[in-house]
């Protein structure tokens, strides 16, 4: 309760620095008008383990993402991003072995859910479409589950929503283009600042989200 009350804070905030500038008078001032945009795309992610884990070498999984953004322009080249995003994160990591004719072989993945609220700052290069940009990025954990699959046994599907902490942050920076038509491709990082996982499941072990990110967006009413 208390990690949706916070991030329901943020995305009041958020929503707030949306309508600073949408008022009539205030939407006619220069640098004051707010554009709004859409983007899909895919993710690498992965999760670092430390602690009781030991260092458990996980491998990268694939995911997708889907936002929406307010843009609020600064001056001709800095602007203020924030909004909400659905993200699909986790890592996977397998096993196998043999012994003579008999090998055997497991995958396991965790699939992790998040509501993103990023807030981000991006710098636009005089005369070009290039851009870079960085911030923060608050997320709300919708869901985590283990999925498992073995040789000789059916897979399982658990959920594990209980070993992760509801609330993330992370810090994000990344390079952009934007076209003169209003698409735009964003490639970005995001490193997990916060432990993830929660010590009365995992002791005193340490995960933590890492994601690169790659999008394709459109900017309404540039």
């Amino acid at each position: 309760m208390k990690n949706l009350m916070r991030f329901t804070i943020v995305a009041i905030a958020t929503t707030t620095l949306t309508s600073c500038c949408a008022t009539k008078d205030l939407a006619e001032t220069p640098f004051c008008k707010v554009f709004m945009s859409t983007a899909a795309g895919a993710i690498s992610s992965n999760v670092s383990e430390g602690g009781d884990y030991g260092g458990t070498d996980n491998e990268s999984k694939l995911g997708f993402q889907l936002g929406a953004n307010a843009l609020l322009p600064i001056n001709q080249n800095l602007r203020l991003e924030t909004g909400l995003g659905y993200a699909s994160k986790g890592a996977k990591s397998s096993y196998a072995s043999e012994d003579g004719e008999a090998s055997f072989s497991q995958e396991d993945k965790l699939n992790l859910s998040y509501l993103e609220a990023p807030i981000l700052v991006r710098y636009q290069f005089n005369n070009t479409g290039f851009n870079a940009y960085g911030g923060l990025q608050p997320a709300l954990l919708l869901g985590a589950k283990q999925k498992s699959e073995a040789t000789g046994s059916t897979s399982q599907n658990i959920d594990v929503k209980d070993r992760y902490k509801g609330l993330d942050t992370s810090a994000v920076f990344g390079i952009g283009y934007e076209f003169k038509n209003g698409f735009m491709l964003n490639a970005g990082y995001e490193l997990g600042l916060m432990n993830i996982a929660e010590s009365s499941e995992f002791g005193n072990a340490t995960a933590k989200n890492r994601a690169f990110k790659i999008s394709l967006g459109y900017i309404f009413g540039k």
